[in-house]
């Protein structure tokens, strides 16, 4: 669910990929079969390795973004490539809990 399809992808003001805390969470979506780090390669203009100089665990790689092409690349890997994925413009304002049967769907 996204409130604007065409917003997928978007990055801020200053597209960056990774650094200290991000990167962990980079890591642990690409692990977890996301795309996010395999988007950051085919739009990656400047990577670098922060804190090169400290120990291994205050190093974190960091990539620098083209926005246009991270949002082209990463609408085609959410639009087009993943067939099984259904993307639906709208919000969400509740999920309904029933103990023991998960989420209950309210899709359109």
């Amino acid at each position: 669910v996204t409130q604007r399809i065409d917003t997928i992808g978007e990055l801020s003001c200053n597209p960056s990929i990774g650094g200290i805390g991000k990167g962990h969470l980079v890591r642990e979506i690409d692990a977890l079969g996301g795309v996010m780090g395999e988007v950051a390669d085919q739009a990656g203009i400047h990577f670098r390795m922060l804190n090169r100089r400290k120990g291994p665990a205050v190093r974190g790689p960091r990539g620098q973004m083209d926005r246009d092409l991270y949002k082209a690349a990463m609408q085609t890997q959410m639009l087009e490539l993943h067939e099984n994925l259904s993307v639906i413009e709208g919000g969400v304002e509740d999920l309904l809990l029933d103990e023991g049967l998960g989420i209950e769907s309210m899709a359109p």
